[in-house]
């Protein structure tokens, strides 16, 4: 295993198992008031990959070797997890379930909007920033589906009818496939790299990673070990894509961008 996959497990358990956690001392963020659209229920997820790595190896993503599995259902920790969920929903205030509904329509670079949108950081205007976290996207695509595959975890929801699913597709979506959380594994690999482009805003990027994946308990389709493993996955992918020969030129695009919009201050 390379020093740079090292690197980003151990700051992806950091953030997975610090307290308190940057989500909580978050400056509070704006999410766009206007109603979001309800798109058409999707059809049922593959359950062998259908995508491709483009950048990455399959070693740099293989599940056996990255990830502990998660807990097995039945266990005292599955249960726990899936009363957790539930909490979270029973405790949540309107606009917190509001988010995890906004969060769950923006599986993309538009993520970033509530966070880094008021410092003028818009993807119309910096094609360069946007064709990157374009390939990011689509590496985690490649990345997340071998691993959901591979361990094919039910979700919280499958175990308590209480759980309520913000998904368009609510309860008629994919029931397994739940580890780890293909949303924050994008936060964190998009996270990761946004953190080392502009530095200075390092910190609000990784609270506003944090705080997407961990939408996906509020939406009842994710348990915490999903989202721990999806710190640890999206951490691996970024942090190995910024020492990346071939991804080297749309990072190297996207710095020299966002420094002549004087957003890498």
């Amino acid at each position: 295993m390379s020093r740079y996959v090292c690197l980003a497990i151990a700051t992806a358990m950091a953030v997975g198992f610090a307290a308190p956690s940057f989500a909580q001392n978050a400056t509070p963020v704006a999410f766009p008031p206007e109603p979001v659209a309800q798109p058409a229920a999707p059809a049922a997820l593959p359950q062998t990959p259908t995508h491709v790595l483009k950048y990455l190896s399959p070693d740099d993503v293989d599940p056996v070797t990255l990830l502990a599995p998660p807990p097995a259902d039945g266990s005292d920790q599955q249960k726990a997890e899936v009363a957790e969920v539930l909490r979270f929903q029973q405790t949540a205030s309107k606009e917190r379930l509001d988010q995890a509904v906004w969060d769950d329509r923006h599986e993309s670079s538009e993520l970033w909007i509530p966070t880094l949108g008021p410092v003028g950081f818009d993807l119309s205007k910096l094609p360069a920033t946007a064709a990157m976290l374009d390939a990011v996207l689509h590496e985690r695509d490649a990345a997340a589906d071998v691993v959901k595959v591979y361990y094919g975890r039910r979700r919280p929801w499958t175990f308590n009818d209480d759980i309520q699913v913000c998904e368009a597709a609510g309860k008629n979506g994919s029931k397994v496939r739940a580890y780890p959380s293909g949303h924050g594994t994008l936060a964190y690999a998009q996270g990761i790299i946004l953190a080392h482009l502009m530095p200075s805003k390092g910190q609000i990027i990784m609270a506003r990673a944090e705080d997407f994946a961990e939408s996906r308990m509020y939406c009842g389709v994710h348990s915490r070990s999903d989202i721990r493993a999806s710190a640890i996955l999206g951490t691996t992918i970024g942090t190995l894509l910024l020492h990346n020969a071939e991804f080297k030129p749309l990072l190297d695009n996207a710095r020299a961008e966002l420094s002549a919009a004087f957003l890498t201050r």
